[in-house]
């Protein structure tokens, strides 16, 4: 992926928003953001040229930027989350793709929660352009907005619905239960259960979970749980938690565990991957315990653990937490060759000095093929050709030399490239 910093692409994303905003749209809409039209356009220009220089960017940002060229969504927004977690230079940057990812994925709401974080922690940010384009493509118009329509006059009550909720909110919350159980667009519905989701009025707060429980609009039932997870708080995870124990639609209960990763509730995710009788379901809790960070969690759930399978979803997890020590004693210890190689493997995606010390220390410690296989593969994921070339000149197996100098030829390196041309010589 090309890097970001052309100031042309944001004055395309601001045209594309113009576009969107007069203009019907062509392209059919479904889940997430449309492929096709003038955001299409400006989405695919985005993601070939962000960020400012491939040499700057770190190896998670990288990781992330790898998810989005192969589409994968939901690994490309976990990635992004941790390193706009870590406040650093890239915060911003990765709040913008997070949220990109997420509305990709279909999750509007969290995205919107990423790009309001976006707003309010940088407000000076480069990306915030985007971010607005981004904003107007995810409101998904059916048609233009033409003056005197019944879609104007829907969306002008919005607006005066969304002033008279900061002014009066006792006085806006019939008026909002009246427009979202009413005859309005689908749009404009999630619209307002939008507003009403940025509410912290008790009143605000009860209606969103009556919607939430399903027992008003039950078409808007998700969108309202995934609003509870953006409000976050303990009365909004309670509410979570009791929506999860009384349904068994599994559809309801993917959107509570999403929720719960918004609001960042690790306890309750961390009862979800222990208790519950559903195995798939458990590995997706370990998984959001992962996106988390939720090191102690997961290595109180490994150490208790018995199935392989799960096991070595936790070890995945560790790797997407960045769990150096745990990874390493697991891949030290580990009897199952299986499990070991999932704790190199999670060694590999973490990306750090840390790392890849203690996979240089497991390709001395492991004389078989498939464990040295295994950290050569993780020192690649990590783009560690100095390691690599460390292990080429003591390594005697022609096999594994040769699959060494694969790896090294691919990689971008100047490192590499001197061996490959000392070998030339030879």
């Amino acid at each position: 992926m090309k890097l970001r910093r052309h100031r042309a692409y944001r004055v395309l994303a601001a045209f594309a928003a113009a576009a969107l905003l007069v203009a019907p749209v062509a392209a059919a809409t479904g889940t997430g953001i449309a492929i096709t039209g003038p955001w299409g356009i400006v989405g695919w220009l985005a993601a070939d040229a962000a960020g400012g220089g491939g040499a700057a960017r770190s190896a998670a940002y990288r990781e992330g930027q790898q998810a989005l060229d192969a589409e994968n969504w939901k690994h490309a927004a976990e990635v992004f989350r941790r390193v706009a977690a870590e406040k650093g230079a890239e915060a911003d940057a990765a709040l913008y793709w997070q949220a990109y990812a997420l509305a990709k994925d279909g999750k509007e709401s969290e995205a919107r929660a990423a790009l309001r974080e976006l707003r309010g922690s940088y407000p000076q940010s480069s990306w915030l352009d985007d971010g607005q384009a981004l904003e107007v493509e995810m409101r998904d118009p059916q048609e233009a907005v033409v003056p005197g329509s019944a879609a104007e006059s829907e969306e002008l009550k919005l607006l005066a619905l969304n002033s008279l909720m900061q002014a009066d909110s006792e006085r806006a919350i019939p008026i909002l239960r009246k427009f979202i159980q009413g005859n309005a667009s689908p749009r404009l519905k999630k619209q307002a259960l939008f507003v009403l989701g940025q509410s912290d009025s008790p009143e605000a707060r009860r209606l969103l979970a009556e919607v939430a429980h399903g027992r008003v609009t039950p078409g808007l039932q998700s969108e309202a749980i995934e609003m509870l997870g953006v409000a976050g708080g303990k009365e909004s995870v309670a509410t979570l938690t009791q929506i999860y124990r009384e349904s068994q639609d599994p559809r309801v209960r993917e959107a509570v565990l999403r929720a719960y990763l918004v609001a960042d509730a690790e306890a309750e995710v961390l009862a979800i991957a222990q208790n519950d009788k559903d195995v798939q379901v458990r590995r997706r809790a370990i998984q959001q315990l992962g996106a988390m960070d939720a090191s102690d969690q997961l290595r109180q759930l490994y150490s208790h653990e018995t199935s392989v399978e799960v096991r070595r979803a936790i070890l995945e997890a560790m790797g997407v937490a960045g769990d150096v020590d745990a990874l390493a004693q697991a891949a030290r210890g580990e009897a199952d060759a299986e499990l070991r190689r999932a704790a190199i493997h999670g060694l590999g995606i973490t990306d750090s000095k840390r790392s890849g010390d203690a996979l240089k220390q497991l390709y001395a410690q492991y004389a078989d093929g498939e464990t040295r296989r295994a950290v050569i593969e993780g020192l690649f994921i990590q783009d560690n050709a100095k390691a690599l070339i460390e292990l080429f000149r003591a390594e005697k197996d022609a096999g594994l030399r040769r699959e060494i100098v694969q790896k090294l030829s691919i990689m971008d390196s100047p490192e590499a490239t001197d061996l490959m041309l000392k070998m030339l010589d030879e």
